[in-house]
Parts: C-alpha cells; structure tokens; sequence
C-alpha cells in the first residue's frame, strides 16, 4: 500500500495532536516495514521536529504555508488534490479533523479526537471553534473511515452528524513506554529542588486553558490546604493557552503565590519525575476526547482523580476516583480522602497500573493497520466492540 498521512502536526505541536501523530507514525513504522509511507507537512519544517527515518517512508513539505493552504484547501475548497504534493496513493490519513481534497481513487480516513466545539463552545478559542465547525462535517461526509479515540467520540458523531456505524472505528490514544514510574532519590529530590516543591504534593497537568479546569482544581486546594494533613503544595505542568491569565490572577486573590506553582512546558523527564513524586494527581478536566495524563500519572504510580464527565470514566476505568468538575467541595473532599486514605491510596496505584497498561501505542498502531489493510481490500464496515452505544 501507498500511504500519505499528513504530519503538519506532528512538526509545530509539541503536545495533544502533535503528540498523537508523532506516536502512532512511530509506532506504524516500527511495525511496517513493507508498506510506503508518505508524510506530509504544509510550510517550512519548523527545527524542532524533524520527519522519522525509515528505508519505507520519506517527509515532503508543501511549499504553501500554513496559512493559505488553509484557505485554498478548507475555505475555498480549491481543487488541488494532495496527492500532487504526495504522489500517487491507495490511502490519506489526515490525524487532525481535516481531509483536503483528493482524487477519487484515493481512500480517505480521517481522525477526530473531540467534538468540544459543538458540546462546549464555552472552553474553545472562537476562531478555532469557527474553524472546525466548518471543516470537520466536510471531513466526516468525505471519508471512508472515521477513527476516533474514545467511544464517547463517535457517540458523539452519530448524535450531531448521524455518521453510519460501520464507518466509525474506535482507536485509542497510548501512553509511551517509558512513562515508568521513578524511584532514584538524587532524580525525584533534584526535581523537588528544581521546582521548590513540598509534600504532601498535589499535581495538574495540561495546557492552562478554561476546559482544562485549573481554576476549579486551585479552589479546590484552597480548601483542601486548610485541613490537617492537607496538600502543602499545588503543581501545575503545562503551557499557558487561552485565557491563561484568569489561572493566574486567581492564584493571587486567594493569595497562594507561596504554594501553587506555575512550571510551564516541562520535558518529559520531569514529566514522569513529577507524576513520580505526586501525592495525588487530579485531572478534572470539564470536557476531553480522550484524556491522557491520568493515564500517564497511573503509568507512574500516582493515585488519580478526574472528572465523571465525557470520556474520562471509560478511559480511566475503576482506577481513579471519579468527581463532578463543577463541584468545587467534592473535588477539595476527594483530595482530602485520598491523603487520609493510605489503602484507598495504595489500591488506586494497583488499578492504575493495570489501567494503563491496556492503552500503547503499538496497540494503536496494530488497529490502525488493520483498518488500512481492510480498507485497501475493498472493506466497508469498520465498527468494532470499543463502539459501545
């Protein structure tokens, strides 16, 4: 087969989507040596990622930018089919909601990690909404497959477009092996130091934006730090994003400068390392396709709490304590509980190994071979026993 996947995010993200193409090409092309694969970026590769090498796959940037590839491919609808920057090929993934124009021969999948701009319009930067409002209904009509990354997804996608069944399949996000967890004290108290973290330590991670809840999670440790044997300390891991400021400004009315700390954008290393030392990871996010640092946390040993709401229960299993996000006492209690509880505790890092050890990206790639395979023999139901209606 001839494969083209677009992995223009893959080049400027460094986390969600760009994660996820970058992850499952790798895991792709470690499992297939046979088939050829094309991969696509639009604009100038940008130094901080560059392309995979294998003797079966080559990189080619579209000279077009970013942004008017955009326009003539998803506004104007211009007909110039990728494949006359791709060559010829049997199958185009486009992995970020998008599908641009291809020739009729050519067999289209697509992937969609979420459907927040229409359930939750509230947490999405308007001109992005606007966007995918657009472009993500084109996209679905015209391919053959629709993967997803939760069932809660493609529940979605029947709700809102009444996608057929049999063109959904749902394939999951992984967590990369070496989310392990770290026991080498001179690595956890250079961390510690670092970062000038205390016990007991309450950790978030993701970009600072409002779905991701930061701000209820702050409220939340504002109670929970007035009890004893509360947390002393709140980390948060991530970027700043939409809105950023109202996190931080919110910090400093409460007047917790002195315990939450802002760590940005954090390499991987320190990543686990903190997943590593958490007392408790809390996630409580109000909406995700998927969601994967509670995963990652379990990988390392942390006991997690997240939201009841979209596909966080169906990910996380019974590993986690599960909390409404909008409810600001119950979260602040779960901390509480979690802290007090040392076999409640113990019992969630059990679960959550097991948990996150059903989710890997050679998984993931295993899947999604299966569905090129059976989509370039000429198959058309592609709706598997993760589509749970």
């Amino acid at each position: 087969m001839r494969i083209a996947i677009d992995y223009t995010a893959a080049m400027r993200q460094g986390a969600g989507i760009g994660a996820y193409v970058r992850n499952l090409v790798a895991a792709l092309l470690k499992q297939d040596a046979n088939d050829r694969y094309t991969l696509l970026t639009s604009g100038r590769p940008t130094g901080a990622y560059q392309f995979p090498t294998a003797a079966n796959v080559r990189g080619r940037s579209i000279f077009i930018p970013d942004r008017y590839l955009n326009i003539l491919w998803y506004r104007w609808r211009a007909p110039i089919p990728a494949t006359l920057f791709s060559g010829a090929t049997d199958i185009y993934h486009g992995p970020d909601f998008v599908l641009p124009p291809l020739t009729p021969k050519v067999r289209k999948v697509v992937t969609i990690h979420d459907l927040a701009f229409l359930d939750h319009p509230e947490y999405a930067v308007p001109s992005l909404a606007a966007y995918l409002r657009k472009v993500v209904p084109e996209a679905v009509a015209a391919a053959d497959v629709v993967a997803t990354v939760s069932s809660e997804v493609s529940r979605t996608l029947i709700e809102h477009f009444q996608t057929p069944r049999e063109k959904l399949t749902v394939i999951p996000n992984g967590v990369s092996p070496y989310f392990r967890r770290i026991s080498d004290p001179l690595l956890l108290n250079a961390t510690r130091h670092k970062f000038d973290l205390k016990h007991p330590l309450l950790l978030g991670v993701g970009t600072l934006e409002p779905r991701k809840n930061h701000a209820g999670l702050i409220k939340a440790f504002y109670q929970a730090q007035k009890k004893k044997n509360g947390p002393a300390m709140l980390a948060l891991a991530g970027g700043p994003g939409w809105l950023y400021e109202e996190t931080r400004n919110l910090v400093a009315e409460l007047k917790l400068e002195r315990k939450v700390r802002f760590l940005g954008r954090v390499t991987d290393l320190e990543l686990i390392t903190l997943y590593s030392m958490a007392d408790v990871f809390a996630f409580p996010s109000f909406f995700e396709g998927f969601g994967v640092p509670p995963l990652e946390a379990m990988a390392c040993g942390a006991p997690v709490i997240t939201s009841n709401v979209s596909s966080l229960p169906e990910v996380v299993g019974d590993a986690a304590l599960l909390v409404d996000p909008s409810n600001i006492a119950a979260l602040a209690q779960a901390i509480q509980t979690l802290l007090e509880n040392e076999q409640l505790r113990a019992d969630l890092v059990q679960k959550g190994y097991l948990q996150a050890q059903k989710y890997t990206w050679d998984m993931s790639a295993r899947r999604m071979l299966q569905v090129y395979q059976k989509l370039y023999d000429g198959g058309t139901d592609f709706s598997n026993e993760e589509l749970v209606l």
